[in-house]
C-alpha cells in the first residue's frame, strides 16, 4: 500500500493564510509535517496554525514580505530557530496583476516582479541557507500555466512566472550535489481570490450569478477536462514532491491543469 509519511519533517508555505497556500499547508500537516505558515496576513495565518494544531502537529505563523529579502530571511530564520532545522521550503506567495501591457503602471510591473519572482528568490535562497549545510531539502516553487501558454493582459505576470521555472531547473542542477530537489509546479484555473479579482474585470463587476457563469464557461473553453482545479489538486503535487515517493524527480515543471497546457 502506498502511502505519504512525513512525520519529523519542517516545512514552510508562503501565501499560507487562504486558498492555494492554505491548503498545502494543510494537506503536509495531514501527512504529519510540522509546517511554518508565511503570509502578510498574520492573523489569518494563526488562524491556519490553529486548524493545523487541532491535527495533532506543530505549527507557527509568522508575517512577511516576500519582496523583502531581509524580512524573509528573519522569518524562516524565526520558524528554524522554532522547529530546530528545515526539510521543505514551498514558494507559493505572489500576486496576479492582469491588464493590457501597455495600462500597467511602473508600480504594478514592479509588484508583479518583486513578489512572483524575486519573491521566490529570496524563499529559496533562505531555505538553502540551511539546507546546503544538511545536504538534504526540498523546494517546490509555484508557477502558472500562463508561464506556458501566454494570455493576453497576463505578459509581465507570465514572464515572472516563466522565471520561476527558469530559476528552478538551473537550481535542480546547482543544488543536485547537497541531496536537495527543486521543482516548479503550474497551476491552471483555480478560483482563488485572484481569480475573484480578475473575475469582477471580466464582468464589470457583474453579480456572483454573472461572474459563476462567466468563470463555468472560461474555464470549460480552456480545459480539455472542461473542469477548474481545486486548491487541493496542486496541493497533492506538492505533498508527492517533498515526499520520499519523488526522491529522484528534480528539475522538472508540473502541470496541474486538466490539460490546459498539454506539450
Amino acid at each position: 500500500m502506498i502511502s505519504i509519511n512525513l512525520e519529523g519533517k519542517k516545512a514552510i508555505v508562503t501565501g499560507a493564510a487562504s486558498g492555494l497556500g492554505k491548503a498545502i499547508a494543510l494537506k503536509l500537516a495531514e501527512a504529519g509535517c510540522d509546517v511554518g505558515i508565511g503570509d502578510m496576513n498574520y492573523e489569518g495565518a494563526q488562524e491556519v496554525v490553529r486548524q493545523i494544531k487541532n491535527m495533532n502537529v506543530a505549527s507557527v505563523a509568522f508575517k512577511v514580505d516576500t519582496s523583502n529579502a531581509d524580512d524573509f530571511n528573519k522569518g524562516v530564520d524565526e520558524v528554524v530557530k522554532e522547529f530546530g532545522k528545515l526539510d521543505i521550503m514551498v514558494n507559493n506567495a505572489g500576486i496576479g496583476i492582469m491588464k493590457p501591457f501597455m495600462d500597467l503602471t511602473q508600480q504594478e510591473i514592479d509588484k508583479l516582479v518583486d513578489i512572483d519572482l524575486k519573491g521566490v528568490i529570496y524563499g529559496t535562497r533562505a531555505a538553502l541557507k540551511y539546507m546546503v549545510p544538511q545536504k538534504s531539502g526540498k523546494i517546490v516553487n509555484m508557477s502558472s500555466v500562463a508561464a506556458k501558454m501566454g494570455s493576453p493582459g497576463a505578459a509581465v505576470y507570465a514572464a515572472a512566472k516563466n522565471g520561476v521555472i527558469a530559476l528552478s531547473n538551473s537550481l535542480a542542477r546547482e543544488a543536485a550535489e547537497c541531496n536537495i530537489n527543486i521543482n516548479a509546479v503550474c497551476p491552471g484555473i483555480i478560483r482563488t481570490n485572484m481569480w475573484e479579482t480578475q473575475l469582477k474585470l471580466m464582468t464589470n463587476n457583474g453579480d456572483d450569478t454573472v461572474r459563476d457563469k462567466v468563470f463555468n464557461e472560461f474555464s470549460s473553453s480552456q480545459i480539455p477536462l472542461r473542469r477548474p482545479q481545486e486548491p487541493e489538486d496542486i496541493a497533492h503535487m506538492v505533498v508527492f514532491l517533498v515526499s520520499d515517493l519523488a526522491k529522484n524527480i528534480t528539475g522538472q515543471t508540473i502541470n496541474v491543469d486538466g490539460g490546459c497546457a498539454i506539450h
